[in-house]
């Protein structure tokens, strides 16, 4: 008698999915994938800082120039320098003050408001006039723009919404 031992099955060692994808992983390129992905996500912070700042500017100027209401400034306070590593934060060169208005004989304080660095509006005077959003209780004022300042506005609005399209795009990288 006469045994085909070609017919007998083999005992094998099955083959695991992870030792199979892990074999097959380019381990040259990996370097080069968490590049990739740091580039992405320090990129994304750089422009999502850069959107926020060019979209909260024209927040606040169009908003408080389109549905505010003029009031009188009668008190102005800087905010607190604050430190960041060796640097001053200082909030009077960006144009950021607190100040107190009166509107229809009611104080209201603590209103953060905006006065743009240009040539005529360094920062507020007692008495100048700023429109002020809610009317209800004011959180944010702007002073009163022109033509040149509507430009100005709807250019930091369009280059914000740039920017955020950036920051998602910069997730796309890969």
């Amino acid at each position: 008698m006469a045994i085909n031992f070609k017919s007998i099955p083999r005992f094998s060692w099955p083959q695991w999915v992870y030792m199979t994808k892990l074999r097959a992983f380019p381990w040259k390129s990996l370097p080069q994938t968490i590049l990739r992905k740091v580039l992405a996500v320090i990129l994304s912070i750089l422009f999502l800082a850069i959107s926020l700042l060019f979209l909260g500017y024209a927040f606040i100027e169009i908003t408080a120039n389109t549905a505010g209401v003029s009031v009188q400034v009668a008190d102005i306070s800087s905010f607190h320098n604050i430190p960041v590593g060796k640097h001053q934060l200082r909030y009077k060169t960006v144009g950021l003050f607190k100040v107190v208005v009166i509107k229809d004989h009611i104080e209201y304080k603590d209103v953060i408001c905006l006065y743009p660095a240009w040539p005529n509006h360094v920062e507020p005077m007692v008495d100048d006039l700023v429109k002020v959003w809610p009317e209800k209780k004011p959180l944010i004022a702007a002073t009163q723009i022109g033509v040149q300042g509507w430009i100005v506005s709807v250019f930091f609005l369009m280059v914000g919404l740039a920017m955020f399209e950036f920051f998602l795009l910069a997730w796309t990288i890969h």
